[in-house]
């Protein structure tokens, strides 16, 4: 049963991450900063444009989503932590066998 939820919670991540950089390729070459219709650093002043979308969505809503995949991502991850946990405390954090007393030094 652990192991079927390891794999669901790997499988839930890998596509979650896919996601992200995706919506993080949106808003960076598709909707980069400055595509929102003009309103930039001249506050507003000059000609105003429609602003670009993406899906009929723009830069901010695509941004939310961005958000909001990261932090299903983050919890995830320490899903994944949790689940894992028994291997990463073997793999570096092993117990010290115990030494029995010898009878020489008796």
């Amino acid at each position: 049963m652990k192991k079927h939820l390891i794999l669901i919670s790997n499988i839930i991540a890998f596509v979650n991450i896919l996601a992200l950089m995706a919506t993080g390729v949106i808003l960076r070459w598709v909707l980069p900063p400055g595509s929102g219709g003009g309103h930039g650093f001249r506050g507003g002043r000059g000609p105003q444009t429609q602003p670009k979308t993406f899906l009929e969505w723009g830069r901010h809503d695509w941004g939310d989503v961005h958000f909001w995949l990261a932090v299903i991502f983050t919890c995830m991850i320490v899903v994944h932590l949790v689940l894992n946990w028994p291997w990463i405390r073997a793999t570096f954090f092993p117990r010290k066998p115990k030494r029995e007393p010898s009878a020489a030094t008796g």
